[in-house]
């Protein structure tokens, strides 16, 4: 019997007495509860002052984590300023970042109101677009009645051609033929957009080619955006938007019927809410062979924590606050940044603006920190490329937040030193929320432990049960036999479970039956 015992994992206690055992032969189960790592909670002092009265006001209101307005209005802000103008982050190297900035919110569905949030971050966006379309129909009203009076003066000319060429009048009828040839039709409105929520990468290559300074792609849950990359045949999907991460990529699709769409700024910004449970199945992915550097590129993803209060409040909002939010987003939108300090040269496709003398101190500092201890850190892979991405990060932000405050009429000229400190505070809280978002699926084990022990709690599974048993009822995250029998290992470990091992002969392993701890109930 030696050599059977030995050959049974160290994990399972053996119970070999075939009597199912009582309250006073368990101890007390241990906490079975899934622990996320600590993250830094948002201080509104690195938020661009004009919004942070906004911030405030909204969050509190909607009792949300303020989290979510501040990342939400930093993308959108980003995707306004877009292919507009960048920044050189060195003083005399050709570098240039476009601050096109990808982000999203983690959090339980209902419970900490994503999508009411990316909705109100996001409603100077949507005025932008409304008063955009409403300029677009009066132009192509105009349009539309310049066309005929196009079309009847080509009619008319035509005819007097006809008329001189029948009268052989060739003097006439060269200069009748110079003028209609000088004819020059109306030029068709353009519809100014600034973002979208569903688009084939043909229509936003379309929309791109007229709106040179990018888009930005909201969508409510990001999980189905990305896994619609993933699948069979939408791999020109995935590529297209990995290019259009850096923003200043340039790009030419040729289509039958469609003809040629170049698109000379190819950029866009993405933002959306993901749910815990999805964004861990999908990490499990980026962890592997799939890894392609996608996610890392969601430089803005933020997983607060849940408020531990809750309270009614029902009051007015703050419209001051509200509305100057709207003015500085109306104002970036309009601004032409060569006014304000942004450089132009012969190398350079785009203006751009460079760190003050103070500043470029910060941000060398930081960025030898970065490339000499983080990325040299034995750390996960994930994070190491995840943290390499952001030697674009601090320089995005430090000009968002240094144009921020060009628009609200308070600075000119280089990146200002507190916009470049505002900018470092800032990476290290999102450097918080990443590690936990990436620890999330660090422990697969550990995530089926938990939905086992829910479903125990519940009552759905009976005591004196199989492995076989639990993944067969296909329950999401436990359905197959490897899952399920980490996760009873961790139960074990947790004195939750006891597993028995019935006697079924000399040479056979023999079955294994999980008993369940009472005191759990």
């Amino acid at each position: 019997m030696k050599a059977e015992f030995e050959a049974i994992s160290p994990a399972e206690v053996i119970v070999r007495t075939g009597v199912v055992p009582t309250n006073e032969d368990w101890p007390e189960p241990k906490k079975i509860k899934q622990e996320l790592l600590p993250v830094n909670s948002l201080p509104l002092s690195i938020v661009p002052k004009p919004y942070q009265a906004w911030i405030k006001d909204a969050s509190n209101r909607m009792q949300c984590p303020p989290d979510f307005l501040a990342v939400a209005s930093i993308v959108m802000t980003g995707s306004i300023i877009g292919a507009g103008c960048g920044i050189k982050p060195k003083q005399k190297d050709d570098w240039i970042v476009i601050p096109n900035l990808w982000g999203g919110v983690v959090g339980r569905p209902g419970i900490v109101l994503k999508s009411p949030a990316i909705n109100e971050s996001f409603k100077p966006i949507a005025r932008l677009e409304l008063e955009s379309k409403e300029i677009y129909q009066e132009d192509s009203a105009k349009y539309g009645a310049e066309m005929e009076l196009h079309k009847a003066q080509k009619d008319i000319l035509k005819e007097d051609l006809r008329k001189t060429l029948r009268g052989k009048d060739s003097d006439k009828a060269s200069e009748t033929k110079n003028e209609y040839e000088r004819m020059r039709a109306p030029v068709a409105p353009i519809w100014k957009r600034y973002h979208t929520n569903d688009a084939t990468i043909e229509k936003i290559a379309d929309l791109l080619s007229e709106n040179p300074r990018g888009l930005l792609l909201e969508r409510d849950e990001l999980i189905g955006l990305l896994a619609q990359w993933d699948r069979e045949g939408h791999q020109e999907d995935r590529a297209f938007y990995l290019e259009a991460w850096n923003g200043y990529g340039s790009r030419m699709i040729d289509r039958i019927g469609r003809g040629t769409t170049h698109t000379d700024n190819l950029c866009v910004s993405i933002f959306g809410g993901i749910q815990p449970s999805k964004l861990y199945i999908y990490l499990q992915q980026a962890k592997g062979l799939q890894n392609d550097g996608l996610i890392q590129r969601f430089q803005l993803l933020v997983y607060p924590d849940e408020p531990k209060v809750w309270k009614l409040v029902d009051e007015y909002p703050d419209r001051e606050s509200k509305n100057k939010y709207y003015s500085i987003i109306k104002n970036l939108a309009d601004m032409d940044f060569t006014q304000y300090g942004a450089e132009t040269d012969q190398y350079t496709r785009f203006p751009y603006f460079q760190f003050s003398d103070e500043a470029q101190e910060i941000f060398y500092q930081w960025l030898t920190e970065l490339q000499t201890e983080k990325l040299q850190a034995d750390d996960d892979p994930v994070i190491i490329e995840h943290l390499g991405k952001y030697r674009s990060l601090l320089p995005s932000l430090a000009l968002i937040f240094h144009l921020i405050e060009i628009a609200e009429g308070v600075v000119t000229g280089p990146v200002s030193f507190h916009a470049t400190r505002q900018a470092a505070a800032w990476c290290d809280y999102l450097e918080s929320h990443a590690r936990r978002i990436y620890d999330i699926a660090s422990n697969p084990s550990w995530e089926a432990a938990v939905k086992l022990y829910k479903r125990i709690k519940r009552k759905e599974i009976q005591n004196r049960f199989t492995v076989r048993e639990i993944y067969r009822k296909g329950w999401h995250g436990l359905k197959d036999r490897e899952t399920v029998q980490a996760a009873c290992d961790e139960l074990i470990d947790a004195d939750i479970l006891r597993a028995e091992i019935t006697d079924t002969g000399w040479q056979s392993k023999g079955k294994t039956e999980y008993f369940i701890n009472p005191r759990v109930y």
